[in-house]
């Protein structure tokens, strides 16, 4: 079971590894992230930031649905960098009711629609295809923020 998905850029840092996984009890946190699970160093890095015993998964798309399917019944938080990996864990089959959007940050072309929101015109079509799946989309900086629709504020 999906215990909350997000999209954070940064993946695993301190507000995700000790705020998000202890508000959403999971047995673990698991990365999906294509490129990042190519890089030994960085799947290194991941590993190190996550919380003592919290297991932390960190592999690429494909892998990522597999597992999910696998252990739909184990708490599992997923975090990814991109809104268009979790359309793809859709298309492969990986339920997702709920997705928390709390860190895309400012790039070149990116437009401003929270604090730590900026979004681009490719994402805005992923999410606009999301919300026409029934996934609901909140936006929250940390786990006691208030929750914001975020095709409300698109």
């Amino acid at each position: 079971m999906i215990t909350i998905a997000r999209i954070d850029e940064r993946l695993i840092h301190g507000q995700v590894a000790y705020a998000w996984s202890v508000a959403y009890k999971s047995e673990a946190i698991m990365v999906i992230d294509n490129e990042a699970a190519q890089d030994t160093f960085q799947v290194s890095l991941l590993q190190m930031a996550c919380p003592p015993g919290i297991k932390c998964m960190v592999c690429n798309e494909e892998k990522g649905a597999e597992l999910l399917k696998k252990y739909e019944k184990r708490k599992i938080f997923v975090v990814v960098k991109h809104p268009s990996t979790l359309l793809s864990l859709c298309e492969k089959g990986v339920e997702l009711k709920e997705i928390n959007v709390g860190g895309l940050y400012f790039k070149e072309g990116r437009r401003q629609i929270s604090k730590t929101v900026y979004v681009d015109p490719e994402m805005e079509k992923v999410f606009q295809k999301l919300d026409r799946r029934g996934v609901k989309m909140e936006n929250r900086t940390t786990p006691t923020d208030s929750k914001e629709d975020l095709m409300k504020l698109i």
